[in-house]
C-alpha cells in the first residue's frame, strides 16, 4: 500500500497497521539473527521476509540489531510522558512505570536473553540505547524530581535496576513496573546489609 493510500485511512487503522508491521519486522529480524547470526543477517533479508522495502524498514528501526532487540527509536511515547507528568505519589514507582512502558514488550524474555548470551556484540547496541534512554529520561524526570541532583540519582538507580532485571530469570510474568520496583528495593537494601565475619 502506498503512503497516499494509507493517508486516507482512519487514524486508528493506520496505527494498528504500523504496530503489526513493526512486530513483523522485529520477529523476522529476531528469527533470522537467531538462525544466521547478526553478521549473517542483512536488512534486505529481513525486508524480504516481511515483504517491505529497506526504506520502510528504516521508518521503524535504525538498524538490524535494533530490530532484533525491538529497541524503539522514540524511547518515551507522548502518552507515557503525559502519564508521568500527571502522576502523583512517590517518584520512583512513577519512574518504574515510565521505564516499563519503554521496555521491549515484543521480545520473549527467554529468547532475548539467549540471543544476547550467544551473540555478545548485541550488548553494544543495547548499551547505546540505554545511554539514549538516560538522556531522554533525564529531561523528563527533572521536571518532577525537584532538582537535577535528585533526578540524576533517580535515573542511575532506575537504570541499574533495569540492568539487574535483564540478568534475572525470564519466567517472571508480573508487570515490568512491579519487577523493576522490586529490583530497585533489593538494590537499596544492600546499603544496610551487615558485613559477614572473616
Amino acid at each position: 500500500m502506498t503512503n497516499d493510500q494509507s493517508a486516507g485511512e482512519p487514524e486508528g487503522l493506520r496505527e494498528r497497521k504500523k504496530k503489526l508491521r513493526r512486530e513483523a519486522l522485529h520477529e523476522a529480524a529476531l528469527r533470522l539473527v537467531e538462525r544466521q547470526g547478526l553478521d549473517g543477517t542483512t536488512v534486505e533479508q529481513i525486508c524480504e521476509e516481511v515483504g517491505v522495502s529497506p526504506r520502510t524498514f528504516f521508518n521503524y528501526f535504525p538498524s538490524k540489531t535494533a530490530a532484533a532487540l525491538n529497541l524503539p527509536e522514540q524511547i518515551i511515547s507522548p502518552e507515557a510522558a503525559a502519564r508521568f507528568r500527571a502522576a502523583t505519589g512517590e517518584l520512583m514507582p512513577a519512574i518504574c512505570d515510565l521505564l516499563a512502558d519503554s521496555m521491549s514488550s515484543g521480545v520473549e524474555r527467554t529468547r532475548l536473553k539467549k540471543l544476547v548470551t550467544e551473540q555478545p556484540q548485541l550488548v553494544a547496541t543495547f548499551t547505546q540505547w540505554m545511554g539514549a534512554l538516560k538522556a531522554e529520561f533525564g529531561l523528563l524526570i527533572e521536571e518532577r524530581a525537584g532538582s537535577p541532583e535528585v533526578a540524576d540519582a533517580a535515573i542511575l538507580l532506575a537504570l541499574s535496576s533495569l540492568r539487574t532485571l535483564m540478568h534475572r530469570p525470564a519466567d517472571d510474568t508480573r508487570p515490568d513496573s512491579v519487577r523493576l520496583l522490586e529490583t530497585m528495593d533489593r538494590l537499596i537494601a544492600v546499603r544496610h546489609a551487615p558485613m559477614v565475619g572473616p
